[in-house]
C-alpha cells in the first residue's frame, strides 16, 4: 500500500503536460472552471521580510489522494530563514519534498528543512523541491483556494493561500 501511494506520489509530482501552441486553437472547451489568473500571480506579503509569489497546486481527479504544491518563497531578512513544516486544510499530511536523480531514476525525499537565504528565494517547482499533500480529503478543483501554513524553525507560521490549477497549467 505504502509503495502504491509513494508510486503515485511521485508520478503525479513528475507529471509535466506538453506544450504546444495556443494560437491555432480554442481552449474555451478546456476547465470551465479554470483558476482566474490575477489570483494565481497574485503577490502575497507575508510580513515585512517574507512574500511569496504564483502560489498553486494541482487539481485532483476523484479518488486521487495526493496533490503537490508550488510557489516562489522571497526573503528579504538579512537572516535566512528555515521551513521546517507545513500544514494545509485539505489533506492528513502536507510535507516539504525535493525530487532528485539516484541510479538514473528519479527520486523523491521529505527534507527536514528548507532554507530560504537572506535576501534571497527559493523556487518550489516540478522536479524540485515542492509541497506534498499527502491523504487529500477533497476532489482539489481549479480555482479552488487552499489555506496553507508553512513554520519556520523559530515557530513562527506564515499562512499562504495556494490556488489549484487545471493539471496542464501548474
Amino acid at each position: 500500500m505504502k509503495k502504491t501511494i509513494l508510486s503515485a506520489a511521485l508520478a503525479l509530482a513528475t507529471f509535466q503536460a506538453s506544450a504546444h501552441d495556443h494560437s491555432t486553437h480554442d481552449h474555451s472547451a478546456h476547465d470551465t472552471a479554470t483558476a482566474d489568473s490575477q489570483t494565481y500571480h497574485e503577490v502575497q506579503t507575508i510580513n515585512d521580510v517574507l512574500t511569496i509569489e504564483n502560489a498553486r497546486a494541482k487539481a485532483t481527479i476523484p479518488g486521487v489522494k495526493v496533490s503537490t504544491g508550488y510557489m516562489t518563497i522571497a526573503n528579504d531578512a538579512d537572516k535566512p530563514i528555515r521551513l521546517v513544516e507545513a500544514k494545509s486544510s485539505i489533506a492528513k499530511h502536507t510535507e516539504i519534498h525535493r525530487m532528485f536523480m539516484r541510479d538514473s531514476k528519479m527520486a523523491m525525499r521529505k527534507v527536514d528543512a528548507l532554507e530560504i537565504p537572506a535576501k534571497g528565494s527559493v523556487e518550489l517547482k516540478p522536479n524540485d523541491y515542492h509541497l506534498m499533500f499527502m491523504g487529500v480529503t477533497e476532489t482539489l478543483k481549479p480555482g479552488q483556494e487552499i489555506q496553507t501554513t508553512l513554520v519556520d524553525d523559530t515557530g513562527r507560521s506564515f499562512d499562504v493561500q495556494v490556488t489549484v490549477m487545471p493539471m496542464t497549467e501548474y
